[in-house]
């Protein structure tokens, strides 16, 4: 796909008039910039050539899944490297930026730090690589408590605040039938609530992390999944397992834990809960914790070409794209720009489908507590998790038990894909 720039011929009366500068003055040379883009961006993109008249991008529909090979690709045959990307895997950023495919641009220098002040506490975590910024995140998708509010009120049910709480809702509601969701893909998200080194980044040393599931921080949340799993108030699948589908379409699941975007687009149309009965809630912390610690699942980025001829300007779209108020209204899922994120979040207030006016309000409340220890990495600790937790689990052995062989597994990875493991 190709979107135009402005031109400099105009059509008029059915003839084809060039526009001529007057002498002396000076024209600003139109710049063309190649953009690889995922299909949900075009229209956002496609904003930022209609209000820019000295930039053209020529803009190209890409599989997201592809992109990091493509790019690998195209920087060894030394053609088709595009200016900018949108990345919806924030390891991505990781992956592009080794010896062997460094292609992201140092924005440390090009973006105003008053910009970078507008964005939510550790938005840009995944964009910080051994001290540089990489990146611009676009969105931001850290976990909240979702419940169904009627549901909850006729059971006589209190929203939990704390994971003990919680593990104790879930003895309480499975006695009548009820279950509280999965565990399986935020399961990491119950593994580093409580401050667990499992492949954080060492502050000051370049591609170090630390890797650590043996302490009581790792393994008291370890526990409390192996409790609420032999009682039955997890399952042992994940959120998209029919059988979780089933549960929730039934009536079955009164509360579960998510991120932002879980509403809009599991919530409503896979689960089908009814409108007017969705409510939203700040994420969990342990009793002895002063304030949550919560971990995100997704939020994609933007980034750009380091030997682009046009540095500044590509610098230019990457950040109009992450903090243009207009434009950022109208994305599809909570912008990780503070003013962006005010203007889009106007809807959710006066949309009838929530059960109360201020799921926009605990949503971005919670942005204050997202983990800093979410960032981009060059290997998936989600693998990990799914090929020794997961799998151990089905089997019936419990995560605590396997807390060693995955930070073996971890450990492997990390050093494999030349981090130092502390």
């Amino acid at each position: 796909m190709q979107i135009l720039g402005r031109s400099a011929l105009a059509i008029a009366g059915g003839l084809m008039l060039t526009l001529v500068p007057l002498a002396g003055t000076a024209v600003a040379q139109e710049v063309t910039l190649n953009v690889w883009s995922d299909p949900v961006r075009l229209t956002m993109f496609d904003l930022y050539d209609k209000t820019h008249d000295n930039v053209k991008l020529n803009v190209t529909t890409i599989d997201p899944a592809g992109l990091v090979a493509k790019i690998q690709l195209g920087l060894q045959s030394k053609s088709e490297v595009p200016d900018v990307i949108f990345m919806n895997d924030i390891g991505y950023a990781a992956q592009l930026s080794t010896r062997r495919s460094n292609y992201l641009l140092d924005l440390t220098d090009k973006v105003p730090q008053a910009t970078l002040d507008e964005f939510y506490p550790n938005a840009n975590s995944p964009c910080y690589i051994n001290g540089k910024l990489l990146c611009m995140r676009n969105d931001i998708a850290h976990d909240v408590v979702w419940y169904d509010k009627p549901l909850m009120e006729s059971l006589g049910a209190k929203v939990p605040t704390t994971w003990e709480e919680y593990q104790a809702l879930g003895d309480e509601l499975v006695a009548k039938g009820y279950s509280l969701g999965s565990p399986m893909v935020p399961f990491e998200a119950f593994l580093v609530s409580d401050g667990c080194d499992m492949v954080m980044p060492v502050e000051g040393k370049d591609d170090t992390v630390k890797i650590d599931l043996t302490t009581e921080k790792c393994l008291k949340p370890a526990r409390m999944i192996d409790h609420m799993i032999a009682a039955g108030s997890l399952s042992k699948v994940g959120p998209f397992d029919p059988a979780v589908v089933d549960l929730v379409k039934t009536g079955k699941v009164p509360l579960m834990i998510g991120p932002t975007w879980f509403g809009e687009y599991v919530i409503k149309p896979t689960y089908e809960m009814a409108p007017g009965k969705l409510a939203v809630a700040l994420p969990l912390k342990w009793a002895d914790q002063e304030q949550p610690l919560t971990w995100s699942w997704g939020g994609g980025v933007y980034g750009g070409w380091k030997d682009s001829a046009h540095p500044a300007e590509v610098a230019d779209l990457i950040t109009w794209m992450s903090s243009d108020v207009a434009n950022q209204t109208s994305a599809v899922t909570l912008p990780a720009h503070k003013p962006s994120a005010i203007a889009w979040g106007a809807r959710l207030k006066t949309d009838a489908y929530y059960a109360s006016p201020d799921a926009f309000d605990v949503q971005v409340k919670a942005a204050e507590y997202s983990h800093p220890g979410y960032v981009s990495l060059r290997f998936s600790v989600e693998d990990a998790i799914v090929k020794i937790v997961s799998a151990n689990i089905a089997k019936g052995v419990t995560v605590e038990a396997s807390l060693p062989a995955l930070q073996t597994e971890l450990t492997n990875l990390a050093k494999l894909n030349g981090y130092t493991v502390e």
